[in-house]
């Protein structure tokens, strides 16, 4: 929708103006000892305003109208010191970015030890159009018949200003100091709770984070803060899900992907693709297509997406060995059936050029064959010339990793490794 002071904003050229603009802005807000450093022009040292917050404590606001934002942020900041300020407002007429908001804040927040708060272009627009119109006709020249501003009205302002910075200090303790993403979903809740304009963007971004979690086999949180403590995936210190967590974190995954990207009026590809993930995981076949349906549709290229080996094997345990629904998947995502022929060749034209390990295949245990039921791993050696063409293969389960047993293990022709797979296996796809 077309903003009458975003189109001024985005042309707004005098830096003197725009600075006592934020400063009457400041005071409108409840500031105190709201002080422009150079009104006049001159060098300011990085520092356009001084004030102080409610508390009492300092703070400095930095205004630019520059739109190589990331480069002004860092010439400025960069003179400042730990304790120097308490607080830091950025003023611009850019779009920031949530990535860019959450990099100043931890530099605020790690080297300067101060609290930030971003007042970029949509936030001004919000201030300018709402309580702030007197100024927003001062110095936007944007007629308005409602002159001043009441202090009801103010008082409502800067309450949800106090919730948003509360808000953003909790998506901050989240990102960067929550032990496990258990953790994380409470600091989470607690901000999208004080501050619902965060719930559409937070909760779909954690319900994507869970139902990643549940795909891997492990909390990435908690794995990097045993790399952090020197312990790697692999060693003593990785631990994989419990079921007991894996339950939880894909149950509350369905639940903020649902309301978020299912749900919700502007419904995104990535976000459906995680969430029939998680329906497959739970075995919701029907739910499952019917999401899989709606994530293609608005994004024909997720079916790449798709094929990756940990989501197909997600998608896959919706049907368990019903060889119907493994049907009705295939289709779907136009995965082609195997024959002898395209078996025979993709393990003969195999690239081995700096390879070293297995080529694999995704396959599903047949009804009547003798192990295990479910999704495998069959992992072949190649044809080395050493071995005169000929491979060996083993099978493992997707759900207990334990092996099973292809032709003893024994080097025999890719024909014949064919025609024993096929013996106990439906062959669904190559696997990277």
């Amino acid at each position: 929708m077309f903003s009458p002071t975003v189109a001024v904003l985005e042309k707004f050229d005098n830096e003197h103006e725009f600075e006592r603009m934020c400063a009457d802005i400041l005071i409108a807000l409840g500031y105190e000892d709201v002080m422009p450093v150079a009104p006049r022009g001159g060098s300011d040292g990085g520092m356009d305003i001084t004030f102080k917050n409610q508390r009492g404590e300092k703070g400095l606001a930095c205004v630019t109208l520059r739109k190589d934002i990331m480069v002004k942020f860092k010439e400025d900041f960069s003179q400042r010191t730990a304790g120097e300020f308490n607080v830091y407002i950025l003023f611009c007429t850019k779009y920031l970015t949530h990535k860019q908001k959450l990099e100043f804040a931890k530099y605020c927040l790690n080297t300067l030890q101060a609290e930030f708060v971003p007042k970029d272009i949509e936030a001004l627009r919000s201030l300018l159009d709402s309580s702030l119109r007197s100024i927003r006709e001062t110095y936007l020249h944007i007629k308005d018949d409602s002159k001043g501003v009441s202090e009801e009205a103010l008082a409502t302002l800067q309450e949800e200003m106090q919730r948003q910075r509360e808000a953003d200090r909790l998506l901050l303790e989240a990102d960067k100091f929550a032990s496990s993403l258990i953790q994380k979903d409470g600091l989470v809740r607690k901000a999208v709770e004080l501050y619902p304009p965060y719930k559409q963007r937070e909760l779909r971004q954690l319900g994507i984070e869970m139902s990643t979690a549940v795909i891997d086999g492990y909390d990435p949180i908690k794995q990097m803060g045993m790399i952090r403590g020197g312990l790697g995936r692999g060693m003593v210190g990785f631990r994989k899900l419990q079921r007991t967590d894996i339950a939880w974190l894909t149950t509350r995954s369905i639940s903020y992907l649902r309301e978020t990207v299912l749900d919700a009026a502007t419904p995104d590809g990535e976000g459906l693709l995680y969430l029939a993930c998680m329906y497959g995981y739970q075995q919701q076949f029907e739910e499952m297509m019917k999401t899989i349906d709606k994530a293609v549709k608005i994004d024909a290229e997720i079916k790449e997406g798709i094929q990756q080996r940990k989501i197909l094997l997600t998608l896959l345990r919706a049907g368990g060995s019903d060889q119907m629904k493994l049907q009705r998947l295939r289709k779907r995502l136009g995965i082609p059936h195997v024959s002898k022929t395209t078996f025979c060749k993709f393990i003969q034209d195999f690239d081995l050029t700096d390879f070293h390990g297995f080529i694999q295949w995704i396959a599903l245990k047949r009804p009547g064959a003798a192990g295990e039921r479910g999704i495998f791993i069959i992992k072949i050696s190649p044809p080395y010339v050493q071995n005169k063409g000929l491979v060996s293969a083993s099978a493992l389960s997707v759900e207990s990793w334990k092996p099973d047993n292809v032709a003893n293990g024994d080097l025999v022709s890719i024909s014949k490794l064919y025609n024993e797979l096929q013996a106990s296996f439906i062959l669904i796809s190559p696997s990277e």
